[in-house]
């Protein structure tokens, strides 16, 4: 198995020591992923520029996908990670630990967006239609 090495800052173009910066400060550290992304000169902050990019989704909804998805793949250095910024985004622990469980109750739109999630992670992309329906019709409210 290759693994790799997360390179530093003092490692990384001068542009990516940049956004290495502002990642330590929005979120007090940089994730490995993204330090590993930033060996490219470009890549870094292509991915930051998609991820932050305009979204009828907010930032807490798009966490629950980042947590059901982490939950789903049992990766957990992406569960700490997201945990985090989902109480960043102001989940609770308990409803972090809900969501991950698909076991939310707490926000309709929230259950909604979770159970729809886990079913298209679940099915390789052929979600139940009730989920998909239920999902848009929590949108509407």
């Amino acid at each position: 198995m290759k693994s790799f090495s997360v390179p530093t800052r003092e490692e990384v173009s001068s542009t990516n020591q940049k956004l290495f910066d502002n990642l330590k400060a929005g979120l007090g550290f940089v994730p490995n992923l993204y330090a590993t992304i930033g060996k490219s000169s470009n890549a870094l902050q292509s991915y930051l520029t998609l991820q932050n990019a305009k979204s009828s989704l907010t930032g807490k909804e798009r966490e629950v996908i980042n947590l059901v998805v982490s939950q789903f793949n049992n990766c957990k250095y992406c569960l700490s990670a997201h945990t985090t910024i989902g109480k960043m985004k102001g989940f609770t622990d308990g409803q972090i630990m809900d969501i991950r469980k698909s076991t939310d109750n707490f926000d309709l739109k929230i259950q909604a967006l979770s159970r729809l999630v886990k079913s298209v992670v679940e099915t390789h992309g052929r979600p139940d239609a009730n989920l998909i329906e239920a999902f848009f019709f929590s949108r509407l409210y």
